[in-house]
């Protein structure tokens, strides 16, 4: 079968981070040994060991779901935000049920560049919470490079992911900003656990990721505008890794994913996680792929503008979810890493404000990164055990 093909932005090369030993697991988590037998994992209590301090971070998107968690975060760790949108009686109403009502707010549209710049100055991160990345997002990430601020996102979509690196990432190197989009439960996660358990095979390794729900609960109607976007790019899989270019074609390498819990394989299709874009930034492997399960991507051909309008604002409660990395050796060995996490949305914004706090605390080359280029991946997977979001690595 043919398939398109793009050089990705950067070709595999050594992190910036310290490699960890993968036998490291969140509090409650196992590690494997050598033999292959479970043993309770050691946590290093969930601490990071990046400087801290309070941060002045600018909101865009700030009346959605997931930023208001974001707020709820920022206001626990003692910083300071700055709320960014077109109205204003919207803002106040998000600031005040985030508890923060004296919160400063900045009219800015997206289409006004040079309010977006004025908006974003002075603050010393901007997080972007919108949904259809594809659609809205670049107008914010150019004007926080502009604005002389570090940036991260929600975003969740392959196409954006890959416009932030190629079209953002020079300009962010030249101005001393670092860009670190697609924070989310399972971009995050997918990259870091991809980085450690590409170094559990033999390379080059063969990465599987997949996103899975525990609850089978109802996403955001922010989440369904963002599949409504890209509804055709998600149905035929967009990107996979393989033999060093990102690939369109629709087929998989693996057709079956057993997944935890269950005792038969599960059939998948391939499913465009945005880490398939990351990994091979940091890692040694021959081929990554995203997948979902195949009756999972069947609904989405029926998803339309008419479905999204009947749609609740807000999702269901019980958001559990799995993100789950098989690593497949050239020896035939395989090994699975496996974050357990406890709400999607709650996750997500947790992962992006600890991204912030981050960057504000300096120290990370300024450019375009993947998050395991940025960090050290097992010790910002155990920093976020404390909100019970746990992880582990096991022979498969």
């Amino acid at each position: 079968m043919t398939s398109t093909s793009v050089t990705p932005a950067a070709t595999p090369s050594t992190t910036t981070a310290a490699t960890t030993s993968t036998t490291q697991g969140g509090a409650g988590t196992s590690a494997t040994t050598p033999s292959g037998a479970a043993t309770p994992a050691t946590s290093p209590g969930g601490a990071p060991t990046a400087p801290r301090g309070p941060a002045t971070i600018a909101l865009y998107g700030a009346t959605g779901h997931t930023a208001g968690y974001i707020l709820d975060r920022i206001r626990a760790l003692g910083s300071t935000p700055i709320l960014v949108g077109r109205n204003a009686d919207r803002l106040r109403a998000a600031a005040a049920a985030a508890g923060l009502p004296d919160a400063e707010i900045r009219i800015a549209d997206l289409n006004d560049h040079a309010a977006l710049v004025a908006a974003f100055t002075g603050a010393d991160v901007v997080i972007s919470a919108l949904s259809a990345f594809v659609e809205t997002g670049a107008a914010v990430v150019a004007a926080a490079v502009a604005a002389g601020a570090h940036y991260t996102d929600t975003s969740g979509e392959q196409l954006f992911l890959q416009r932030v690196f190629e079209n953002h990432g020079a300009a962010a190197e030249a101005a001393g900003v670092t860009l670190l989009p697609g924070i989310t439960d399972n971009n995050l996660t997918g990259d870091l656990l991809g980085h450690l358990v590409a170094r559990r095979v033999q390379g080059p390794a063969e990465l599987v990721l997949s996103h899975l729900s525990r609850s089978g609960g109802n996403g955001s109607k922010g989440s369904a505008k963002t599949v409504l976007a890209s509804r055709d790019w998600f149905i035929g899989g967009g990107y996979h890794y393989e033999d060093g270019v990102l690939r369109t074609s629709v087929a998989t390498k693996h057709p079956e994913l057993t997944f935890p819990g269950d005792t038969a394989p599960t059939p998948v299709v391939k499913f465009p996680q945005s880490s398939v874009l990351t990994i091979p930034r940091h890692s040694e492997v021959a081929y990554v792929a995203g997948a979902v399960a195949a009756s999972i991507n069947a609904h989405l051909s029926g998803f339309t503008d008419a479905a999204l309008d009947s749609m609740p604002e807000a999702p269901d409660a019980d958001l559990r979810y799995y993100m789950i990395v098989d690593a497949h050796g050239a020896d035939g060995a395989g090994v699975r890493g496996l974050v357990d996490g406890v709400d999607s949305y709650r996750d997500s914004a947790i992962m992006a404000v600890e991204v912030a706090i981050r960057l504000a605390a300096g120290g990370i080359r300024p450019g375009a990164l993947a998050p395991a280029e940025a960090f050290d991946p097992a010790e910002f997977l155990n920093s976020l055990v404390p909100h019970g979001i746990t992880w582990s690595i096991a022979e498969l």
